[in-house]
């Protein structure tokens, strides 16, 4: 017979997973949405829909960054201090080159990348997983979260 305490452990590790996995296909559906009304709209229309603080593109934790392919920021989750800063040398934690690769991996299309970064609301170093996906030859956009 399982213990009450197994039966939660068991419960919470459950909710965990399928948190993951609802987490990985909102963002990735984040971004095709964004994708999307750029390619219905176009550029000028996307970009200023993303940097719309309370809009349909930041939700929470989740939102929409764009960098053109020398890293420099277009859009930045309703941030707009963030637009026109280029980003190509962040370094995340460990030392990780995060918007090269994010750069790198959305050249080849779209994909997934992983790293460590500081979460704003715990305030410590976390695991982080972003979304990435090309527009044209001079944007791409993305969308990650905290594992």
């Amino acid at each position: 017979m399982i213990s009450k305490i197994a039966k939660i452990g068991l419960g919470l590790g459950l909710c965990m997973t399928l948190s993951f996995a609802t987490t990985s296909d909102e963002a990735k559906t984040f971004v095709e949405k964004g994708a999307q009304l750029c390619a219905d709209k176009g550029v000028d229309a996307c970009l200023k829909a993303f940097n719309v603080k309370e809009g349909e593109f930041v939700q929470g934790e989740l939102y929409i960054f764009a960098y053109d392919f020398k890293g420099t920021v277009q859009a930045f989750g309703g941030k707009p201090v963030m637009v026109g800063k280029n980003l190509i040398n962040v370094k995340g934690a460990g030392g990780k080159m995060v918007i090269q690769e994010l750069i790198e991996t959305a050249k080849t299309g779209e994909g997934w990348v992983d790293y460590k970064w500081s979460n704003p609301t715990t305030k410590k170093i976390a695991d982080k997983t972003s979304y990435v996906k090309k527009i044209n030859d001079n944007l791409w956009i993305g969308a990650g979260y905290y594992k």
